[in-house]
């Protein structure tokens, strides 16, 4: 079935039970081949399984950096990731305790999607802890 993240010692418990629930819920909206299920808010439109990201129909051109961060934050939606847990996933073990690469990629990721980092649409900060995307649309349709 593949890992979808790991939990470097030490760790809390509650750091654990974290992730195992985020990995249910990611594993949970898996649609074709694995994939996530397409990501939609607003006119932001990320499809996975054909790599395609789309801002009001039109399609958005994205570095393999600028999309492996947009992917890990929207498949992860609504969750806070930190700068250490982006570096990792996106840019390997080399990279870490490097925060100012993320933010310079979530800089030009919000100049492409045309997001306002003081009134943001998209990419949301959480200021000195890392970053987090809106819900997609989508995964609202079966929440009360």
């Amino acid at each position: 079935m593949g890992a979808v993240d790991y939990v470097a010692k030490p760790f809390a418990p509650s750091e654990l039970g974290a992730r195992i629930r985020a990995a249910l819920r990611q594993r949970a909206g898996l649609g074709r081949a694995g994939q996530p299920q397409p990501y939609a808010l607003g006119d932001l439109a990320i499809d996975y399984a054909e790599r395609r990201v789309a801002l009001g129909g039109r399609p958005v051109e994205l570095t393999p950096t600028e999309y492996g961060v947009l992917v890990e934050l929207s498949s992860h939606d609504g969750m806070v990731l930190t700068y250490g847990q982006l570096l990792l996933r996106v840019w390997g073990l080399g990279h870490s305790g490097n925060s100012g690469l993320v933010r310079t990629i979530v800089n030009r990721l919000r100049r492409k999607l045309g997001d306002n980092a003081n009134a943001p649409s998209y990419i949301f900060n959480e200021p000195g802890v890392g970053y987090r995307m809106g819900r997609s649309e989508q995964s609202n349709e079966g929440r009360l």
